[in-house]
This record gives structure tokens, C-alpha cells and sequence, in this order.
């Protein structure tokens, strides 16, 4: 579950009981009700302003609630059994309708506005969440926020199965006003703090954290000497405390290249018990490691993230979600992460163009990378395999740019700004919707990670099971595969000379209409152009590639038969052969590719001596930087 760092005083009396699980394995919450409807929505079945209460599920996979039991009386746990399928969706929500209807989703109670409690339990009668509340009024619900946080707030417009948006807190103070705005200062700066209306206190925080009602009380202007991030929150007797206004002040920093800076109460990070960038003592062994870690975890905390340009101004500040990205990567002191936009947050997407050289304007995710595998060598070697690739190939590459990451004011070093592949990406670059495509992933395994796999297993059984070099076998595959695609991805992948391939590291893509083809994307090439012992200049990766009977990692057979299958066909081989010779004179040109290394190295050279000394295990795969680029 996500937790929030949001604290208030509460203005209706309520507790919250978690029993049967640990917290951090709840995935099913009661997080927003209604206990007298009378104009906010009508139910489908009866057309009648219902009592409701919403669960959602902020799991990644569905879960059908049939055989569950909710109820208005604890002591009655088993008060009413829901008979019939009924699916929360990953991420999703479902409506119980209190009307005392007794069919399907229509539970046999009703609920009382002048307080009770109300429980969900799973099919052998174990509690899941529960919460007694008090005195409703009418039209105004009592949810979450964030979705399945531990902090309640009434909503007005309510938000019956959607996102409890911040927005909507019902009678919720005005922000303070902030005298000076997040950037970069050469000096010690006064900051100061205000409000429009009487009898308010401004309380605010500079380690991260959301201010509360006990937190430090602003009165005079604060003088700021170091980089440094404060919080303000304003309080006022019956109203609900106002939105957090954020702000980072960067004194006497220096740095080539752009600045994000995330802000979170520090818990969030670094607590043993929901942290997610430790190893803390609720974690899941996975991703390389011998032992439970929290960083394992697909947990998701909320962030302030504010992004300064080459510049140095702001270009945007946005509320997101941040988990940690990325596999065996997870292991290192610095992490990737990967930012979440939605709509609980207060921004449902990023409408921001990360990347000058597409045209791409908002996101709905994206990742700053620590680079991954290359961490330990030079913090570019994927960015500038993928560089060439954009400049020369037809591929789905991600596109690149480095900066630098402050977390609550501390120096956390380079990170690189990546696009995430998923059904977004396909989105926004080939307007592809999400609920009409199937995307494959190859990851030790095959998996789909949007759609299924009918199509893609179709194709693999009919390559193992024809004659490719009979033509109308070969030309039925070019009619489900954009073989220019392909073909430039063996040799970006052989060329570029990949030790974690073909086994893991493929993703490929197809719209579901008539006529469409699959396409591949390309990614984690951090083990290419020496980037290991087995993606050396020498290594023969096109034998790799090929194998037979190779090892299970990296190329097992399974995963070298669609390349060995073409290759029987003359008319595939020849392609391949003057492709593969056109690429090695023109994109992989010896010159050209040491002009783009000297580039992408000179944009980062000046950052790397504050970073190693932030990370003195990164980049310690040999003498120098320099040697090592």
C-alpha cells in the first residue's frame, strides 16, 4: 500500500483497525463512502441515491471480490456475502451499494449517518480493513487520500469509483503564500511566509516531511544559508489544513547539467519498515539478492518533484508517485526510480516535453536511471548505444538526457532521464491505445505485459514448426513482422555486442487490428561495448545469437529460434548480410561512434567528481573515468 506523509487534525472522530495481515500486504481498502446520498449518483441497477462504499484495489492485478463479506456491524462479520463475480481491477475500484437490496453488489444494510463502523473480510472471515466513523452530512463522503492512505479527509464533489482527489477536500484552507521561489541563489535568501485569511497558523518542516499541527510554527522570515527544502502548511480551527506548498532553494550550487529535486517525507525512503530505498525489515527476496529487501517491493510513496533546466529555471512542480526501477540494479547504493503520475496525487500526467528531439508532451511515467550495470563504469554506455540507434536505425529506442537528483536537499548524484516502455510509450509515439495492443516481454522468459500472448505463441509456433526457406512460409512471417524492424534490432543487439541477450532485455509490440506487425523495442544495454566479459569487442555475439544449444542465461535456444529459423531463408540472409554491412559504414562507423561517445562524455566530464564522491563505489570498474570511457 502507499503511505502518506500527509498528517491533519482531524475534525470527526475516527480510528482505524488493521488486523490479519502486516499493513505492507494489503492491497484491498475501504477508501471512500457515503452515508446519505441524495443527489451525488444514482445506482445502475435501481436508480436510486444509495449509501455506497468504495473498495479499491492498488495491487497490480485484479481481485474478484465473489465470496467476500462486507458489514455494517463488526460483530456480524458475515452480515453480507457477495454471491456473484465481482472485479476490482489493478489499480481499480468497485461500489457496494448499502440500500438493503440484497442482490449482487447491493448489500442487505444500509448505513447510518449518524456514525458506525463498517468491515471487509475475505472469504475465510479474516478482516482485511475496517473503520468506525461518526456523524455524516449529506452529499459529502469520507475517503482516503492518497487512494488507500492512512489519512481521511471529507470530499466534496466525492469521487465514487475514482481517485479521491485533493481538490475535492471539503472545506480545505487556501495554501500560504511563499515569498521566494524554488532555484538557485548565490546568497543566504529570506523566506517568508503568509495567508489571506485571519487566525491562521502557518506550520512547515525542512526535512521533507508533510507539516502537521505540531510541527514547527513559522513567525518571523527564515533566513536560508544552504541548500535546503522547506514545506508550509496552513491550520485554522474547523477547516481542513491546506495543500503543502513545496520549495527547494539551491545556495551556491553549481552543475552542467539539469536538477531534479524530490521531496518526501524521509520515511518514505529510508524507514526500516516502509522504506523503500533500504533494506529494512518488510522486504521479499527477488532481483539478485540473497535476503528480504524493501527496495524488492513494488511499493509506491508519494514525492514533490520539481525540475530545474540547463538554465537553471523551473520548469515544472509537480505531486507524483516513485518506486524503485529496474532488477539486479536494485542492489547498488544509488537506484533508479520510476515516477507515477495520477490523479490522487493532484497531477495526472507530466505535460512537460522531457526530450527536445521528440515530439512528446506529457507522460504518464518516466524514469531517472542510475544507469544500471553501467554504474559501475562509466553512467552513459546505454544512453549512447541508444543515441546511435536514433541517429541511424528504425527502432523504439528511449531517449536520453542526464541530470542530477537532490533528495530533500542532499546531493544525490547523476541520474539518467529515460523514457518507460509500456503501453504509454506506444501511445504517445504511434498512437496506439493501450486496450488494443499486446506487448511481449523477454526476461529469462517470455511474459505479456499488456494483452496476451495468442498472437505472439502463433508466430513462434509456426516459425518452429514451417521451412523458412520455403517462400510462402517466409513471406506469411513478413506479413506479421516489420522485418526492417527486426533486422536492425539483431544487428544494434549483435554489433553493440550484448551479454545479456537474447535470453532477457527484448520487448516487441503489436497493434490487435488486421494487417499489423510486431515491432520491437530496445532497452538495457548496459552490458554492451564492454560493458562485461561476454559483450567485449571480441565476443562473438552473432555465434551467440545463433546458438543452438546455449546455456540458460543469456541465450538458451528458445530464444535464438526466430533469428536461426529466418536466417534459412536466402532471401532474409541476404538482407540481413547487406544490412548488417550498411550499419557497420554508417551508424556504427568507428569515427562516428567515437564523436557521440565524446559528446555524451564531455555533457557529464564536469559532474562526475562530485558524483564519484557522492557513490565512491561507482565507477570503480578501473583506474579512472577517462580510462573506463
Amino acid at each position: 500500500m502507499r503511505f502518506s506523509v500527509r498528517a491533519f487534525k482531524n475534525f470527526t472522530s475516527i480510528f482505524l483497525i488493521f488486523f490479519s495481515c502486516l499493513i505492507n500486504a494489503q492491497t484491498l481498502f475501504i477508501n471512500e463512502f457515503m452515508a446519505s446520498n441524495s443527489t451525488t449518483i444514482a445506482d445502475p441497477d435501481f436508480n436510486n441515491y444509495a449509501d455506497w462504499i468504495e473498495i479499491y484495489n492498488s495491487s497490480a492485478a485484479s481481485i474478484n471480490l465473489k465470496n467476500y463479506y462486507i458489514t455494517d456491524n463488526l460483530s456480524q462479520p458475515q452480515k453480507f456475502k457477495i454471491q456473484n463475480d465481482l472485479i476490482v481491477g489493478a489499480g481499480g475500484y468497485v461500489l457496494i451499494w448499502a440500500d438493503d437490496a440484497n442482490t449482487g453488489n447491493h448489500a442487505n444494510f444500509k448505513l447510518s449517518a449518524d456514525g458506525e463502523s463498517i468491515g471487509l473480510f475475505d472469504p475465510a472471515v479474516q478482516l482485511i480493513d475496517t473503520l468506525t466513523y461518526s456523524l455524516q452530512q449529506t452529499d459529502i463522503s469520507f475517503g482516503r487520500f492518497p487512494n488507500g492512505a492512512n489519512d481521511w479527509f471529507k470530499f466534496s464533489p466525492a469521487t465514487p469509483a475514482s481517485a479521491n482527489l485533493e481538490s475535492g477536500i471539503f472545506n480545505i484552507l487556501p495554501a500560504p503564500a511563499i515569498s521566494q521561489q524554488s532555484g538557485f541563489y548565490q546568497t543566504t535568501i529570506s523566506v517568508s511566509a503568509s495567508h489571506s485569511l485571519t487566525d491562521v497558523t502557518i506550520h512547515f518542516t525542512n526535512d521533507g516531511s508533510i507539516p502537521t499541527s505540531s510541527s514547527n510554527v513559522y513567525s518571523i522570515p527564515l533566513q536560508i544559508d544552504s541548500t535546503s527544502v522547506l514545506r508550509f502548511r496552513a491550520f485554522k480551527d474547523d477547516f481542513t489544513p491546506s495543500i503543502t506548498e513545496t520549495r527547494t532553494y539551491f545556495i551556491n550550487e553549481t552543475t552542467d547539467l539539469p536538477v531534479f529535486s524530490l521531496v518526501t517525507d524521509p520515511a518514505n525512503f529510508f524507514s526500516d519498515t516502509s522504506g523503500i530505498y533500504v533494506i529494512g525489515t518488510n522486504g521479499i527476496i527477488g532481483n539478485c539478492s540473497t535476503g528480504p529487501r524493501n527496495w524488492n517491493q513494488d511499493w509506491e510513496r508519494p514525492v514533490s518533484l520539481e525540475f530545474f533546466e540547463f538554465d537553471k529555471s523551473l520548469a515544472f512542480r509537480v505531486n507524483t508517485g516513485a518506486k524503485i526501477f529496474g532488477g539486479c540494479s536494485r542492489l547498488y547504493p544509488e537506484k533508479s526510480l520510476g515516477f507515477y503520475f495520477r490523479g490522487e496525487y493532484g497531477n495526472d500526467k507530466l505535460r512537460y516535453r522531457l526530450f527536445d528531439d521528440i515530439p512528446v508532451y506529457e507522460y504518464n511515467n518516466f524514469i531517472l536511471r542510475s544507469s544500471g550495470q553501467d554504474w559501475w563504469r562509466t553512467m552513459f554506455r546505454d544512453g549512447m548505444v541508444q543515441t546511435l540507434i536514433e541517429q541511424g536505425m528504425k527502432l523504439d529506442y528511449q531517449d536520453y538526457r542526464p541530470s542530477i537528483l537532490f533528495i530533500n536537499g542532499d546531493y544525490w548524484g547523476i541520474h539518467n532521464i529515460r523514457e518507460k516502455f509500456n503501453e504509454h510509450y506506444v501511445f504517445y509515439h504511434h498512437g496506439v491505445n493501450k486496450d488494443n495492443l499486446d506487448i511481449v516481454e523477454i526476461a529469462k522468459g517470455v511474459s505479456g505485459n499488456n494483452g496476451d500472448l495468442v498472437a505472439y505463441n502463433e508466430m513462434i509456433t509456426f516459425l518452429s514448426t514451417k521451412n523458412m526457406a520455403y517462400s510462402p512460409n517466409y513471406e506469411y512471417i513478413k506479413s506479421i513482422v516489420d522485418m526492417d524492424e527486426y533486422i536492425d534490432y539483431q544487428i544494434a543487439q549483435i554489433y553493440a555486442a550484448n551479454g545479456d541477450w537474447p535470453g532477457s532485455n527484448m520487448k516487441l509490440w503489436r497493434e490487435r487490428v488486421q494487417g499489423s506487425k510486431w515491432r520491437w523495442m530496445i532497452y538495457d544495454l548496459d552490458f554492451t561495448f564492454g560493458g562485461n566479459a561476454q559483450g567485449l569487442a571480441t565476443t562473438n555475439t552473432l555465434a551467440q545469437a545463433t546458438a543452438t544449444n546455449g546455456p540458460d542465461w543469456p541465450n538458451p535456444p528458445w530464444s535464438t529460434l526466430m533469428l536461426r529459423k529466418l536466417l534459412d531463408n536466402p532471401d532474409f540472409k541476404n538482407e540481413f548480410i547487406q544490412r548488417f554491412a550498411a550499419h557497420v559504414s554508417t551508424t556504427f562507423e568507428p569515427n562516428h561512434v567515437l564523436a557521440v561517445i565524446d559528446s555524451l562524455a564531455g555533457n557529464i566530464a564536469s559532474e562526475i567528481p562530485r558524483h564519484k564522491e557522492r557513490w565512491p563505489q561507482s565507477i570503480s570498474f578501473g583506474n579512472s573515468w577517462q580510462e573506463l570511457v
